[in-house]
C-alpha cells in the first residue's frame, strides 16, 4: 500500500495497443511510419477530450513522439516485412509484456491478423479478459497484394474477433466485403459489415492555414509516394503530355528519392515546416487513381494548406472532397491542369472552397470524439459476472471493498495495488480479474490512478454522503441487477450448448 495524489485519481480505462509498424530498421525513421502517426494523433486528440485513459503501447523500440504522460511503452521486437509481421507471434515474450501487476480493460489492435493470438493468450494464460476493437491499415486484397501468399483470411477472422474495426474509406470497406463473400456465408458477411466502421483520418484544426496564397507559382505537386500502386507512371505520362504543350511549369515530387529524370521535375524535401510552406506556393495538386482506395493523407496535407487538387474520378476521393475537379482519363487531367495554370482566379476560388470545406468537414477531432464515446460503450459492455456462484462473488467483493475503503479512511489514506489485493486472496494468474475490477470501479468512491501500475483507492468527494452500511448495500444492489442480467445470458448460452 502507498499514498496517492488526488489529482491522479480517475475511473481509469486501461488500453493495450498492438501496432502495425512496417518501417525498416536500416536507416528509416520510425517516426514517419503511418501507424505511429495515426496512433499519435488518436492519443493526442483523446487526451484533449478526456483525462481517464491510460495506454500500454507495444513498440519495437522507444518512440519519442509517443511519450505522453498517460502512456507506457512496452518494448517487443517485431518483424517489419508485412507477410512476416502478420504471421509472427511470440507467446512467451508477449506474456511478459502483460504481467500480474497491470490491468487491461480494452485491446486496441492495429493488426487484426493477430487478434486471435492476443485474445487466446490473454484469456487462457492471464487474468485479463478485455474487449477488443481495432484499426486496419491494410487488407491483403487481390487487387493490391504483391506477395505469393496473402493474409486476407487471417485479417478477416481477426476482425470478426473484435467488437469494431475502423478503416479508411467506404470504398475500401466495399472491397473487403466483396472479397470476403468468396469465403464466408451471408450471416458472417452481415456481422463483418457491422464490425467494419469507416473512420476518415482528417486533419488537426491547428494545422489548417488561415488564408490561401493568392500568388502561387506554376507548380504542380504530387506529394504521394511515387510508386506503382499510386499510379505514378500515369502521372508522369500526364505531365509529359502537358510539357509538350507548354514549358512554363514545374512538378514537385517531395518523396522522390532518385535523381529527377524529367526537366520539369523537382524533389526538394525538408522538415514539416518546409513541407507545409512549399505546399502553399503550389498552384494545384494531383491525386491519382488508387487500386486500394484508401484515405489520402497527402491530399489532405495540401488541402489544409489551401491547395486545390484535381482528383481521379472515384468514390474514395468523393468521400474526401465531393466538390473537387475530377478527371476520368489522362486527356481530361491535362485539360484541368492547363485550366489551373492559366486561370489563377479560378484556382483561388477552388482553393477557398477547399479550405472552407476542410475547416467544416475534415477535422479529425470530431471523428475521434465519436471513438471516445464508443470506448465508453465498450467498457459498459465488459462482463461483470465472474462465475455462476454469484453469492461467493459477493462475499469476495465485500472483502475487497472493505479493504480498499478502510485503507482510504486512514489518517494518511493509502491505496491497494492489484498485486496486493491478489495476495490477500491467495489468487494466481488463473483468476479472471476484469469483472471484479469493473465492479469495484462502479462504486462512486473507488478510483484507479492514471499511472502505469493500477492502484485502487477509496476517496469520496466532500459532497458524497457515505454511511458505513448504506454505501455498500446500494452499490451491491446495483451489481446484483447487472449480474441478474448477465446470469440470464449465461444460462441461455449454457442451455443452448446442452441442447446441441
Amino acid at each position: 500500500m502507498k499514498q496517492f495524489k488526488n489529482r491522479s485519481l480517475r475511473k481509469t480505462i486501461r488500453i493495450l495497443v498492438y501496432p502495425n509498424i512496417t518501417f525498416n530498421s536500416r536507416g528509416q525513421d520510425i517516426e514517419a511510419d503511418s501507424y505511429v502517426q495515426v496512433i499519435r494523433n488518436q492519443i493526442s486528440l483523446l487526451n484533449e477530450i478526456r483525462k481517464d485513459l491510460y495506454f500500454y503501447l507495444i513498440v519495437p523500440k522507444e518512440i519519442k513522439s509517443l511519450n505522453f504522460k498517460n502512456t507506457s511503452q512496452l518494448i517487443f521486437p517485431l518483424p517489419t516485412y508485412p507477410p512476416t509481421m502478420r504471421s509472427h507471434f511470440n507467446v512467451d515474450k508477449f506474456k511478459k509484456l502483460v504481467p500480474h501487476s497491470l490491468d487491461i480493460d480494452l485491446v486496441f489492435s492495429h493488426l487484426p491478423e493477430q487478434t486471435h493470438a492476443i485474445k487466446s493468450t490473454l484469456f487462457n494464460v492471464t487474468h485479463h479478459t478485455p474487449l477488443f476493437f481495432g484499426y486496419s491499415h491494410w487488407f491483403d486484397l487481390h487487387e493490391v497484394v504483391k506477395w505469393p501468399v496473402a493474409s486476407f483470411l487471417q485479417n478477416i477472422t481477426g476482425t470478426l474477433d473484435c467488437e469494431r474495426v475502423y478503416l479508411n474509406t467506404q470504398y475500401q470497406k466495399d472491397l473487403v466485403l466483396k472479397q470476403s463473400s468468396l469465403h464466408f456465408n451471408k450471416k458472417t458477411i452481415k456481422k463483418l459489415d457491422e464490425i467494419l466502421c469507416v473512420q476518415h483520418l482528417g486533419v488537426a484544426r491547428k494545422d489548417i492555414t488561415r488564408n490561401i496564397n493568392i500568388r502561387t507559382k506554376k507548380i504542380i505537386v504530387f506529394n504521394h509516394r511515387p510508386d506503382t500502386y499510386k499510379h505514378y507512371s500515369d502521372f508522369i505520362k500526364v505531365c509529359d503530355a502537358l510539357w509538350r504543350k507548354r514549358k512554363d511549369f514545374s512538378v514537385w515530387v517531395p518523396l522522390l528519392k532518385q535523381k529527377p529524370n524529367r526537366p520539369y521535375l523537382t524533389n526538394e524535401s525538408g522538415d514539416k515546416t518546409f513541407y507545409y510552406h512549399r505546399l502553399k506556393s503550389c498552384r494545384v495538386g494531383f491525386s491519382p487513381k488508387q487500386v486500394y482506395g484508401g484515405w489520402s493523407i497527402a491530399t489532405t496535407d495540401g488541402m489544409m494548406n489551401g491547395v486545390p487538387y484535381i482528383m481521379f474520378d472515384d468514390t474514395y476521393y468523393k468521400e474526401l472532397w465531393p466538390e473537387a475537379d475530377f478527371f476520368k482519363n489522362n486527356t481530361h487531367a491535362v485539360n484541368l491542369l492547363n485550366k489551373y495554370l492559366d486561370n489563377p482566379t479560378y484556382r483561388n476560388k477552388k482553393a477557398t472552397q477547399t479550405l472552407n470545406y476542410t475547416r467544416k468537414q475534415l477535422i479529425y477531432k470530431k471523428t475521434v470524439r465519436e471513438m471516445s464515446k464508443y470506448i465508453d460503450q465498450l467498457v459498459l459492455n465488459l462482463s461483470r459476472t465472474t462465475s455462476s456462484h454469484l453469492n461467493e462473488d459477493y462475499d469476495v467483493l465485500k472483502d475487497l471493498f472493505y479493504l480498499i475503503r478502510n485503507a482510504g479512511r486512514r489518517k494518511t489514506p493509502v491505496g491497494y495495488t492489484k498485486d496486493e489485493l491478489f495476495k490477500t486472496r491467495g489468487w494466481g494468474r488463473g483468476m479472471k480479474w476484469t469483472p471484479y475490477r469493473q465492479r469495484l470501479l462502479a462504486h462512486g468512491a473507488i478510483y484507479d490512478v492514471n499511472e502505469e501500475i493500477p492502484m485502487y483507492i477509496f476517496s469520496p468527494s466532500e459532497n458524497d454522503l457515505y454511511k458505513d452500511d448504506e454505501e455498500y448495500d446500494v452499490w451491491l444492489d446495483l451489481i446484483k441487477r447487472q449480474d441478474k442480467k448477465d446470469k440470464k445470458t449465461i444460462s441461455r448460452l449454457l442451455n443452448k450448448r446442452i441442447r446441441h
